[in-house]
């Protein structure tokens, strides 16, 4: 295979459709009144060796409303510690997320370097629902962490909608 038709190949894959939760995130996104659920403030990733061992601890700061959450929590990887941290401070304000795991992850790069771009492909299932998630990054970590959020920012909207039509509909709130 030539390297031309192996650019090809790098190129399309670039194109492909996003997943169904990333494309509804996207258009909620673009409502003119979408509030995000929760925003975050910060994060910081401390990759270390103790002891002979790799340690990751990761720290994120949230806020909801006017309130910010701090959380810490350690991981086997980078993005492993940032979601058990993000899932401590989030689970305070929606618990239904307790249910919720990451089933299946992805990250391919394409390029010819280590500044290659990177796709982060995330499945996710509470048990009822699966959804998934698709983020583009030159950075690995950046990749991994935003088709994270979009996973729990998406399922905390359905959630939301449900809630809303719901209370809209007064033999659903009676119930």
């Amino acid at each position: 295979m030539t390297s031309d038709r192996q650019s090809g190949r790098q190129e399309n894959f670039y194109e492909v459709e996003a997943p169904q939760a990333s494309r509804e995130l996207a258009e909620l996104r673009t409502a003119r009144d979408y509030v995000a659920p929760f925003e975050i403030v910060r994060r910081r990733v401390i990759d270390d060796l103790f002891e002979g061992k790799m340690t990751i601890d990761a720290t994120v700061v949230i806020r909801v409303g006017n309130i910010e959450e701090t959380e810490a929590a350690s991981g086997v990887g980078v993005v492993h510690a940032l979601d058990v941290a993000l899932r401590k401070a989030l689970l305070k304000y929606f618990p239904y997320l307790a249910e919720v795991k990451v089933t299946e992850t992805y990250q391919h790069a394409t390029g010819e370097s280590t500044e290659a771009d990177v796709v982060s492909i995330k499945k996710f299932s509470d048990g009822t629902l699966t959804w998934t998630t698709l983020a583009k990054s030159a950075n690995t970590i950046e990749a991994g962490w935003q088709s994270l959020l979009d996973g729990y920012e998406w399922r905390i909207c359905m959630e939301n909608m449900r809630n809303a039509r719901a209370s809209n509909n007064p033999r659903l709130s009676r119930r």
